[in-house]
């Protein structure tokens, strides 16, 4: 991890879904961190990955382009969806596009 990284990421099996909570920022320091994660969950066999955004404080174009990647990759799969994240975390994804190659569930209670 870098150490001007700020940010947390634990891994949840949930049922039927593996979940993804980020609490943080999500730039260019922690884009890696995130990145490992998000392999991990896929490596998983569940059929459902969440990716629980709504405790990030900050993200970049760094967390965008991770988070991207890994929706495309996954898109085949259908397995990806996403909490709507802080409200700085849906501008961003608006502003960018991004948010229309993206599928949305519920907040989570985690």
């Amino acid at each position: 991890m870098d150490q001007h990284a700020n940010i947390g990421i634990d891994i949840l099996e949930r049922g039927d879904a593996v979940v993804v909570v980020v609490e943080g920022e999500i730039d260019m320091y922690a884009a890696e961190e995130f990145e490992r994660s998000l392999a991990m969950a896929q490596a998983s066999p569940a059929p459902a990955i969440v990716l629980d955004l709504d405790r990030v404080s900050f993200m970049d174009s760094a967390g965008v382009h991770v988070l991207l990647g890994f929706a495309i990759s996954e898109r085949t799969r259908g397995r990806l969806r996403l909490t709507r994240g802080s409200h700085q975390v849906q501008r961003l994804l608006e502003a960018t596009g991004v948010r229309r190659y993206l599928s949305f569930v519920p907040s989570s209670s985690t």
